[in-house]
């Protein structure tokens, strides 16, 4: 996805000369064209993330769009503070760009896993969460993002991710359906959609007509209510993410905050586990979040009494 949120990016600075895309040395044959065509509006401000991100709260605060972009545990957990004080309490136009979303960079090792960031960021006041299951999802979410002013997070894949398959997509506050199953509902968030729609495919005929599949473009509550959960029996939440604080959790203050009383079950990353190395398929395989388990998983959820 990162290819695809530089052409959004260049496309979104091409009608906005406010976008300012801020970078903390890295990004190679990636953000060159945006600093080629727009210098004044670029910034590559070295290893510093902390100074990066109050650096980005100046700019926004004299009037411009400032998109903050980093491997994605560099502009968060490295700088949570500067996001919390200096952007979040002021209610700045900063948008944090975390690349490689999940185990998207696991050959790297845990200190550039990015499975905790969804807690993290959610719990910090005025910010937009957004966490686009592919590139046309990413693109909506640019748009929405340049339309619109105060802090947001934009939790974007590494690169290559397929593309998701049908629903008609135009607004981030809006859940993507793909699939049109009137029974069960698997709501996904993220390019682990991809993956949820494997797992989906290799159920038997009559379970995969029963299931309906959203991705979850937004961490909001008014996308969820598009979704319309009444209407289901049972609900699974997956995850690239630790349990604790994550996308499942938000879907459970979304049902608690509603009233709703629905089962549900979470996919996701167990955060008492040890952290092995590996490509993002192998630690997927690992915390079984790949579509074989998945499909499993979700077969025996539906079909328990």
């Amino acid at each position: 996805m990162r290819d695809a949120f530089i052409r959004s990016l260049l496309a979104a600075a091409e009608r906005d000369d406010r976008v300012f895309l801020i970078v903390g040395d890295l990004g190679y044959g990636v953000v060159e064209q945006f600093a080629e065509q727009f210098p004044q509006r670029f910034l590559n401000a070295g290893i510093s993330e902390q100074n990066m991100m109050g650096v980005a709260a100046g700019l926004a605060k004299s009037g411009y769009k400032v998109f903050v972009y980093s491997i994605a545990n560099f502009p968060t957990v490295r700088c949570l503070e500067q996001i919390r004080n200096d952007v979040c309490y002021h209610d700045l136009d900063v948008t944090i760009v975390s690349i490689g979303a999940g185990f998207g960079y696991g050959t790297l090792g845990y200190s550039h896993f990015a499975i905790e960031d969804l807690a993290l960021i959610r719990a910090l006041p005025k910010i937009m969460v957004y966490s686009p299951g592919d590139a046309l999802e990413l693109d909506v979410a640019v748009k929405s993002i340049v339309e619109s002013n105060g802090p947001n997070y934009l939790r974007v894949g590494k690169n290559g991710e397929s593309l998701l398959s049908g629903g008609d997509f135009s607004s981030s506050l809006k859940a993507r359906r793909l699939s049109e199953g009137q029974e069960f509902a698997v709501l996904s968030t993220g390019n682990i959609g991809a993956a949820v729609q494997i797992a989906i495919d290799g159920l038997s005929t009559k379970m995969k007509s029963s299931i309906g599949h959203f991705s979850i473009p937004t961490l909001h509550n008014a996308t969820l209510q598009t979704v319309n959960l009444d209407r289901f029996k049972k609900v699974i939440t997956v995850e690239e993410h630790v349990l604790s604080g994550g996308f499942g959790s938000f879907v459970l203050e979304y049902l608690e905050l509603e009233q709703r009383q629905i089962p549900i079950k979470r996919l996701g990353i167990a955060k008492d586990l040890d952290f092995p190395i590996g490509d993002q398929n192998y630690l997927r395989e690992i915390y079984g979040l790949d579509a074989d388990t998945m499909r499993t998983k979700i077969q025996e959820f539906f079909e328990s009494t």
